[in-house]
């Protein structure tokens, strides 16, 4: 059966399914070029942005590049010079930090044309998730403000029949644990849901959408084996209407939002395009969004794109396995780690509930310090041998045990002081 995510494409392009690859980025090209135009139109910034490009000339996958880069910074120093509406038709700001940084935040703007396209993306991108038996939709991230991510859920999912409850960020295990229900798909950030999932494996929910940060590959083996469940990652940004790509029931690969972006992987260095397949910064062309539409935005995020035909049917590109930020890699003596690599490592230790971690000192006194919380089966030298290949011989690495720990309510990095 084809992914979710092409058949609400289908429902917007008028194409059939399966859609032809072609076909598709001739569309989404087009899309691309009206809607520089009407930024053009309405902004004089983005007029200004594109005075030196041929906009016509846009009309292939190569050409992309001549559209200027857009970079995070930019947003968090002047939000509304890409605002494309006026202020009567805004519906939501949402404000947040530029991952890894302690300045101003970003403003990303919404219509409410915006927000309801994403609600008919978790319509029908989360029917399958939830799938014959599921009974409930448990929301443990984000908060019922109007608007925000677990919102827009409520209302798509809600729309299909299924109740949704708004739990929200997980800030005491136990009573979160409380809240489960056999039968519910959870969706949840990766480090508090395995964290619950490891310390009540007994509980069984149906399934489970991991969200939000990055996913470890042996947290998201770890609950499905444990909770017996399937489970289903999702990646998404602020700047996209939170929806971007979701994985297929059928494979690995994210199925993406083709009907409302356009994704790249180039060089992070060069800014240069990498072929399908070669991994690289994810960048992403937003053409549908109404009020803050971005073009060529580098996102930081690394992954790469898998034209390979899916299972489902679909040969569509896809997104491949979100690897980490940029931000977050760090080199001490030629050896570059971070976040996501401890991730690796340490969450395949099946005691392992969670774990905060900090840098202190400097030059060549560096001091890796990680506070570890899991159950009695955990050994901190298990976890000096696991990570030995990981770190630099001349990090000093400190291992203790802590609880209770402060639950990671966003995406989490190594933090240095």
């Amino acid at each position: 059966m084809i992914s979710a995510l092409e058949s609400l494409t289908a429902e917007i392009t008028g194409f059939s399914t399966p859609i032809d690859d072609k076909v598709m980025l001739r569309w989404q090209l087009s899309q691309i070029r009206a809607a520089m135009r009407r930024a053009a139109e309405k902004n004089t910034a983005y007029a200004k942005r594109f005075a030196a490009v041929d906009i016509s000339a846009i009309d292939s996958y190569e050409a992309l590049r001549l559209i200027p880069f857009t970079y995070p910074e930019e947003i968090a120093a002047e939000p509304e010079v890409f605002n494309c509406e006026a202020g009567r038709n805004i519906a939501r700001i949402t404000s947040l930090r530029t991952s890894g940084s302690l300045g101003a935040p970003k403003r990303i703007y919404f219509t409410e044309r915006d927000l309801q396209r994403t609600v008919r993306l978790f319509e029908m991108g989360m029917a399958p998730i939830i799938g014959t038996y599921g009974k409930r939709c448990l929301v443990m991230m984000s908060d019922a403000s109007p608007g925000s991510i677990a919102s827009l859920l409520k209302e798509g999912v809600e729309r299909s029949g299924v109740p949704t409850v708004i739990y929200g960020n997980i800030r005491d295990i136990d009573n979160a644990a409380g809240a489960v229900c056999r039968g519910d798909t959870i969706v949840g950030i990766p480090a508090q849901i395995i964290h619950l999932c490891r310390k009540y494996p007994w509980l069984r929910p149906e399934s489970v959408l991991l969200s939000a940060d990055y996913v470890p590959a042996p947290a998201a083996h770890a609950i499905r084996k444990l909770w017996r469940c399937r489970v289903y990652t999702h990646y998404g940004m602020t700047e996209t209407c939170f929806g971007c790509a979701v994985q297929c029931r059928e494979s690995g690969a994210q199925h993406l939002r083709h009907d409302s972006l356009l994704i790249e992987i180039v060089d992070p260095a060069s800014g240069r395009q990498l072929d399908f397949g070669r991994e690289g910064e994810v960048v992403v062309t937003a053409f549908a969004n109404e009020a803050m539409p971005l073009f060529r935005y580098r996102t930081g995020d690394i992954a790469s794109l898998s034209t390979v035909r899916c299972e489902c049917g679909s040969s569509l590109p896809r997104l491949g396995r979100v690897r980490g930020r940029l931000k977050n890699r760090m080199e001490i003596d030629g050896f570059q780690f971070c976040i996501e690599a401890l991730d690796d490592v340490l969450y395949n230790n099946p005691g392992l509930w969670r774990y905060e971690t900090e840098i202190i000192g400097g030059g060549d006194n560096k001091e890796l310090l990680i506070k570890v919380q899991g159950d009695d089966s955990l050994k901190i030298s298990d976890l000096y041998t696991e990570l030995a290949s990981l770190l630099p011989p001349a990090l000093e690495v400190k291992i203790t045990f802590a609880d209770p720990l402060t639950l990671p309510f966003c995406k989490r990095r190594i933090a240095v002081r």
